[in-house]
């Protein structure tokens, strides 16, 4: 073999091994503004839920509201309030986790989930909670498949198969049969 040959040999197989490290590097959590801070109705709501995910071994690296709760405001009304206590993702040493917390005693009973595999994807209808559920997402697609979790005043989703046996060893229940 020649020594140009080894070269890009050994340049090629540093690149596969610097590329599977950063493969398997955890998503960073985001800046400290974005965190669910403390007077946020959902928060102790969110800091029970990571409490039991750590309980039974899960790492929960961070809690942050993400954008989806701007589609569960009343526009309705002149006050702009939300139909839902909050939402938020769990960043876990498993992935994330996104979970939309309901108004106690409410909670997400009411709402239909149904899936299908159609052309490699995911495809999940919803249906129910008329007053609750925003009508511009009745349907949404994924290639992976998502599991969701109905657990107290909680809806849970979460992808991939390790997340969702955690899942069901912390909340001591199994995913939503859709």
């Amino acid at each position: 073999m020649t020594h140009a040959l080894s070269a890009k040999l050994t340049l090629l197989l540093l690149v596969i091994a610097v590329t599977r490290l950063f493969a398997q590097e955890p998503l960073p959590c985001p800046p400290p503004a974005a965190p669910i801070a403390p007077g946020d109705p959902a928060y102790e709501d969110a800091l029970s839920l990571k409490k039991n995910l750590e309980s039974q071994g899960m790492e929960v690296r961070c809690i942050f509201e993400t954008k989806f709760s701007s589609q569960f405001l009343d526009r309705t009304s002149p006050i702009l309030r939300s139909k839902i206590e909050g939402e938020a993702c769990l960043r876990t040493n498993l992935g994330d986790l996104g979970v939309l917390f309901m108004w106690r005693p409410r909670t997400f009973a009411e709402l239909n989930i149904k899936e299908r595999h159609q052309g490699g994807w995911y495809v999940y209808t919803f249906s129910g909670m008329a007053d609750v559920w925003p009508s511009n997402i009745k349907r949404s697609a994924s290639k992976d498949r998502t599991y969701y979790f109905l657990h107290g005043n909680y809806l849970l989703s979460a992808v991939g198969d390790k997340m969702r046996s955690a899942l069901e060893s912390a909340l001591h229940q199994s995913p939503l049969s859709l």
